[in-house]
This record gives structure tokens, C-alpha cells and sequence, in this order.
């Protein structure tokens, strides 16, 4: 199962947000989706109020979550922790988190939004510039095998440097270990982007389609608004 390095994400520095042109796909359930793919809806698991029991995408981020697990190895299954995510349970996620910086001593301001913003996107209903959740292109995932799930370095929702995508690229000296959360990692890329997702770089969990980041670095037009309904079919 040896993968190429993870490369530099290409990005925008552009202020303009992309052309955003919403197809009316609907949001589809992925726990029968395919047999190569599992759901732990990891918020509902956590308690988070508004959190469902259920992981949705839109149908044609869903058809090619599919195609990226139909090409994994005998055994070895894509395993689905959030995708479609509500206003509240953004809310929920965004509080949280910013209330554990500030017990860490962050103080309310400008440097705490950044990094607020760095790893929690702020909740929004606008449909026009959701965040990637709301959107329904945005999924949080792994890959488990014969043995459980693969270790990634980090457990999904560590907000630490280790949780960037290509930290274990940079690393001069590896252990095996290392190296093999550095090949899962790999792994876990190359079948996601082959298939047409990007990824966000902090987060090694967390690629998306359709989106207006997709959009942002492929230079693309993003095809998903924003969902404030699991429903809603389009969005006006």
C-alpha cells in the first residue's frame, strides 16, 4: 500500500469569493451507501445536541466517496465520522472550541478568532458562503482495516500541529511507526484527490467536493451552497 508524499495543496490568497452555481443535488445517506464504507457519526456519539445518528453528502460527493473506497485494498473500508452538518451542531462545535482556548489563555479578540477560524469554521445560515459542512461537500474520515482503524497520528478533532496533513512528510528522522502513519496518511490522500476531493491541510481527516474551497484551489466553480434543512432539496 505505499502512496506517493502528499504534496503542498495548491491555495488562493484571492479575497473574491469563487463563482458559486447550486445544482440541487440532495443530501444522501452513506451507511448503505456501499459495503466498503462505515459510519460513526462521531458528534452524535459525543452528545452534541442537533448531532445525528446518520452521515449524509451530497449525491455527487457521495458517488465519488464511493469510487475512493471501491479502490481500497480487500479488507479495508473508508469510515465516514461527520458530512453534512447542521447550524446548530456548528454552533455547538465552534463554542466548544473556543471556550477550550480560552481555558488554555487565549483572550477574547482578533488573535483568538484567527485561530479560531484556523481549525472551526464560524457558523453561518448564509447559503451563499456556508461553511464546508453546511454545504454537504465536506466529509471527516478515515480508513480501518482487518486490524481496526489505521493509525493517522492523531485522533479525529486534535487541533494540534500533528494534525496537519503533511507533518509527517517533514519529519527528517522516522521511526517505523512514523512511517506508517505517514503511509496511511498517504493512503488516505491519494484515493480521496484521485477521486476528486481536496483537502484541507490542517486536517488530515477532512476533504471536500464541491465546495467553495474545492473551488478556491482548483480554480473550479462550486456547485454546493449552503443546506440549512437535511430535506431541502435546493436552496433559493
Amino acid at each position: 500500500m505505499t502512496s506517493p508524499p502528499i504534496p503542498h495543496e495548491p491555495r488562493s490568497d484571492s479575497a473574491l469569493l469563487p463563482p458559486l452555481r447550486e445544482c440541487g443535488e440532495p443530501l444522501v445517506p452513506l451507511s448503505t451507501l456501499s459495503p466498503r464504507i462505515s459510519v460513526y457519526p462521531a458528534y452524535y456519539h459525543q452528545g452534541y445536541q442537533g448531532a445525528l445518528p446518520e452521515a449524509y453528502l451530497r449525491e455527487g460527493a457521495a458517488l465519488r466517496l464511493a469510487q475512493a473506497a471501491g479502490r481500497l485494498p480487500d479488507g479495508y473500508r473508508m469510515v465516514v465520522l461527520d458530512g453534512w452538518r447542521s447550524h446548530r451542531v456548528q454552533a455547538s462545535l465552534y463554542e466548544r472550541f473556543k471556550q477550550s482556548l480560552i481555558d488554555q489563555g487565549w483572550q477574547e479578540g482578533e488573535a483568538l478568532a484567527r485561530e479560531l477560524d484556523k481549525y472551526v469554521a464560524s457558523p453561518t445560515v448564509d447559503v451563499h458562503k456556508p461553511a464546508p459542512h453546511l454545504s454537504g461537500g465536506a466529509v471527516d474520515l478515515t480508513i480501518a482495516g482487518p486490524d481496526g482503524w489505521l493509525d493517522m497520528g492523531t485522533a479525529f478533532d486534535d487541533f494540534s500541529e500533528r494534525a496537519a496533513t503533511r507533518y509527517y512528510e517533514c519529519m527528517a528522522a522516522q521511526d517505523e511507526t512514523e512511517r506508517r502513519i505517514r503511509d496511511n496518511r498517504r493512503l488516505l490522500y491519494h484515493l480521496m484527490t484521485e477521486a476528486g476531493f481536496v483537502n484541507y491541510p490542517q486536517e488530515w481527516w477532512h476533504y471536500e467536493y464541491g465546495t467553495l474551497n474545492w473551488a478556491r484551489q482548483t480554480n473550479g466553480q462550486a456547485i454546493y451552497g449552503g443546506l440549512v434543512d437535511l430535506f431541502q432539496r435546493e436552496v433559493q
